[in-house]
């Protein structure tokens, strides 16, 4: 909670204008403003009616989104704190939030633009703020400027008309959401079916200026649309349009309004997965507690397979080798999957129907260059498309250049041929480009440089800039917003960027989040500073300075999936450069390795290892550049090892971990912080591993050295002796881990206070530890006091509280007070449904163990039907050879045993490595 004061009424607010634009929304088609004006007064009478009708549940959903409100602020509430802001300040900037949302709720207008145009509300709702904000004193604006930027993204998390709609976010966050919207639709109120929710996953290219249908898409647009072929691969050379019949293919799927439209860069198996990855974490599939990249990957499989059957599209882009494939091609009903590949091998014998592509026929050629130059002389047009080969990017980039520099056909054909003569312009080599094409490309980019210059020099070098750093980072495309940041002057970045756009020298991804530059005319801009050392290096120096100006910590913290992107962006263009062979040598800059250290750092803190290990190479060319007792390659290989950690690859990460340690020890010496954190971390990986005794070691002699640097009450000593109390506590050294936890706990209150999560930590540990023990009085008497504190600090849905509940639940178990326990196990059970969802794990977990109380109670026709609802549960989520869908399947077993019903178990069994409940919370350190 914050401070003294309630965001309930806000969150109220919020839920009534969330309900009222679901009230409007039933009929997108409604002709004019007046006739929406008029649903919103109905709208506003039937939201009364829903109130009176239910307003116990019309206020829990107030509650719950006052929940995540108080959570997006909590930080910027914490610095005023700590700078000693009066709470008053704090509680009248809430008031004015809930005044300016409440004008909102009650303006037309508002109601009328948050129906029509969801992106625009928290534009609407800044602007309506700004006078309210001038009722705000100076040191509480941050905070009311928060919360603003809060409500504004819990509305388009939560409103049925925002294409960023979540119906998972809803589904976790509204308490009897089905009753509410059964009470909406008797009150005449029709919301958005489920299926008009669409995922747009990945940056697709902008459709080309001046595209022309080629002869290739008819057989395409066939496969995809006609015979709905499940898998579909372009294969044809770098430059002949692959990925732009593909863009034509994923526009009209999105215009048809396919639910998934999806854009996965496929140049690696690495990127593969990722894109998987993360496509899976758009479509709510990466509830698993196995975090590698190729589970995580396979968990968006498997909820592609197991979908409805409807329209879907993936598009994997730049398949370098189909075994970059290899056991992750998506299958499922209604769902087409398009490749675009170099690679002439035999896809048909894979069951892929192969669509070659080829270069412009030659009428295509002269009519692009005709067309968009307005001119009509044939021949010199049916002379450059010869010399050019006919290649769609090579007569792209011509046209667009003689349009913009209002030359002649002929004029251009002539400054081809000498460009072509120039000894600087090398024959494109891989498939068979002829020469002009390399100078087409490299005339294309100069003359585009010479044009911006007659406009602004400021722009031109802008320009070049740009230039520089994209023909040396991800092919992919880089953030168009890192571009732009690196110039204070945004006009002038935006206009150099565009300018590059319009000679088709670049192009910018659909949503203009990426801007890319076409592979061949990267390689042509290379190569022209191959014999200029000096703009070589500067080039290096640009991309690694972009790179560094990276600041994740920059996005607002309330913006946690923003600040993920920018995470997985980074990584993406490190990745990128350690496996392109003409941007390894940015690793020779000392800067890159702690960008490098950052990015894995901050990609495992965001959920995202399989980004994280997606830079294995990056790190171990890191360590090959700089050396490997760089401080830099340290802490890369450091996190790179809790990279592993964090995806349970713990074989992957001790040996990294050990060889840390070793190397820390030799070059900082033994009393160094990150020596010892790194003996810290090998400890912490060893004791998930199993391995207690040389955990317990390492712990001990970590916590003996924080004790003569820092002394005894420095906070990192207090988690040194935690840690390894946790260690004896698993190792089954009761005795031992209950008088650290207990020295723990005392220190905590003396230092930090009774209200810190730490503190609360220690105690919830030391009641764990007495429960290990069989000291039941002592452990339930410590749970009960954590878990009313947690009440009180954190509120009832912050999982912290949440596991609380449940410790207290299983100690009350344990001491035979089944009818306390089962209380608290449903209790906990309805919060994880409502607050995480039913295919969260811990939603999982607390079913289980309600079923296990009651089994314990001897109520198996209670027990029986929650573990089968687990067990079918676990079967979708987890998969069958889960530990924990083996727990739950014989725990079912043994309800049935039980039950007398031996058919049942004979179906079910099988003997799991422990059998027995499946305890459901880790402690919290």
């Amino acid at each position: 909670m914050i401070g003294l004061f309630s965001l309930v009424p806000l969150g109220v607010c919020l839920a009534e204008l969330l309900l009222q634009v679901s009230a409007v929304a039933d009929d997108p088609t409604a002709g004019g403003a007046i006739a929406l004006v008029k649903k919103v007064h109905q709208g506003r009478l039937a939201i009364t009616a829903l109130r009176k009708q239910d307003g116990k549940a019309f206020d829990t959903f107030g509650r719950e989104i006052a929940s995540r409100l108080e959570a997006k602020v909590a930080g910027v509430r914490r610095r005023c704190e700590e700078q000693e802001v009066d709470t008053a300040l704090l509680r009248s900037a809430v008031t004015e939030v809930e005044i300016l949302l409440a004008k909102v709720v009650a303006d037309d207008d508002a109601v009328v633009t948050a129906v029509r145009e969801p992106d625009r509300f928290e534009e609407v709702l800044r602007q309506r703020a700004r006078s309210r904000r001038q009722n705000v004193e100076e040191a509480a604006e941050p905070f009311f400027d928060e919360l603003v930027t809060a409500v504004a993204e819990e509305f388009t998390r939560l409103a049925l008309v925002s294409p960023s709609f979540s119906r998972g976010a809803l589904k976790s966050l509204l308490d009897k959401v089905e009753k509410i919207l059964h009470l909406l639709e008797s009150n005449g109120i029709k919301t958005v079916p489920p299926h008009s929710y669409h995922i747009r996953f990945g940056s697709r290219p902008m459709e080309a200026i001046g595209f022309i249908s080629r002869r290739e898409q008819e057989a395409l647009l066939d496969a995809v649309f006609g015979r709905a072929a499940p898998r579909t691969v372009l294969v044809g050379m770098h430059g002949s349009g692959k990925s732009q019949l593909s863009t034509v293919v994923a526009a009209r799927c999105e215009a048809e309004g396919w639910p998934i439209v999806a854009w996965i860069n496929a140049e690696s198996r690495e990127t593969t997965l990722e894109g998987f990855s993360e496509l899976g974490r758009s479509i709510g599939a990466d509830v698993s507690d196995e975090r590698t990249p190729e589970r995580l990957a396979r968990r968006c499989l498997d909820a592609l397979a197991s979908a409805d059957g409807t329209n879907r599209l993936i598009i994997l882009d730049n398949v370098e080798s189909p075994d970059d494939l290899r056991d992750f091609i998506p299958r499922g009903e209604g769902l087409r999957v398009l490749a675009t590949t170099t690679r002439r091998a035999d896809w048909g014998r894979a069951r892929w129907t192969q669509i070659p592509v080829e270069v412009f026929e030659r009428e295509q050629s002269i009519g692009m260059l005709l067309g968009r130059t307005n001119q009509v002389d044939r021949e010199t047009a049916d002379i450059i498309a010869e010399l050019l080969g006919d290649l769609p990017v090579a007569v792209s980039q011509a046209a667009a250049m003689i349009k913009r520099t209002r030359r002649s056909l002929a004029d251009y054909l002539e400054q081809l041929r000498k460009y072509s003569l120039k000894d600087n312009v090398r024959r494109l080599d891989g498939d068979e480009y002829p020469k002009a094409v390399g100078a087409a490309l490299q005339l294309a980019f100069q003359s585009a440089l010479e044009q911006i210059g007659r406009q602004s020099r400021h722009q031109e070098m802008l320009a070049r800039y740009y230039l520089r750093v994209l023909s040396l980072l991800a092919a992919s495309g880089v953030p168009t917003h890192w571009l732009e940041a690196a110039e204070k002057e945004s006009f002038d970045a935006c206009e150099a960027v565009s300018a590059l756009a319009e000679f088709s020298v670049c192009q910018f991804s659909e949503d203009g989040s990426k801007t890319m530059l076409h592979r061949l005319q990267g390689r042509v801009i290379r190569e022209s500073r191959e014999n200029d050392p000096e703009e070589r290096e500067q080039a290096e120096k640009e991309a690694v300075g972009l790179l560094e100006s990276v600041n994740i910590t920059r996005v607002r913290s309330s913006e946690s999936d923003n600040r993920r992107r920018e995470a997985l962006d980074l990584a993406d263009q490190l990745r990128a450069a350690a496996e392109q062979k003409y941007s390894r040598n940015l690793f020779a800059d000392p800067r890159i390795g702690n960008i490098l250290a950052s990015a894995l750092w901050y990609t495992t803190e965001f959920g995202a290892p399989q980004a994280a290990l997606s830079l294995s190479d990056a790190v171990e060319h890191l360590s090959e550049v700089l050396g490997p007792d760089h401080p830099s390659t340290l802490a890369s290989r450091n996190n790179l090892a809790g990279a592993h950690e964090s995806a349970g690859r713990l074989g992957q990460a001790i040996p990294l971990y050990e060889q840390n340690l070793t190397d820390s020890l030799r070059i900082l010496g033994p009393d160094h912080p990150n020596t010892l954190t790194s003996r810290n971390n090998l400890a912490g990986a060893h004791q998930a591993a199993g391995h207690l005794d040389q955990a317990i070691a390492l712990y001990e002699q970590t916590l003996t050295d924080r004790l003569r640097i820092l002394g005894p009450d420095h906070p990192n000593t207090l988690t040194f002796r935690n840690n390894l109390a946790g260690a004896h506590q698993a190792a089954g050294h009761l005795d031992q881990a209950i008088a650290l936890y207990e020295q723990t706990l005392t220190d905590r209150l003396r230092i930090l206070g009774p209200d810190h999560p730490d503190t609360l930590a220690s105690r919830n540990n030391l009641a764990g530890a007495h429960e290990s023990a069989g000291h039941l009085g002592q452990a339930i008497a410590l749970y009960e006091q954590t878990l009313t504190d947690r009440l009180r600090i954190l509120g009832p849905d912050h999982p912290n509280t949440l596991t609380s509940r449940n410790n207290l639940a299983g100690a009350h178990r344990a001491a035979g007070h089944l009818d306390q326990a089962i209380a608290l196990y449903e209790q906990t059970l309805t919060d994880r449904l409502r607050i995480l969802g039913p295919d969260h794990p811990d939603t999982l977990t607390s079913r289980n163990n309600l079923a296990g109380a009651h089994e314990s109670a001897g109520r198996l026709d209670q027990a029986i039907p929650l573990y089968e609802q687990n067990l079918t549960d676990s079967l979708r989520i987890l998969g069958p050879d889960h530990p924990s869908t083996k727990i739950f399947r014989n725990n079912l077993a043994s309800a049935y045993q039980a039950a007398g019903r031996s058919e049942d178990v004979t179906a079910l069994f099988d003997p799991p490595p422990d059998s027995g409940a499946a305890d459901a919370d880790r402690p919290d350190e």
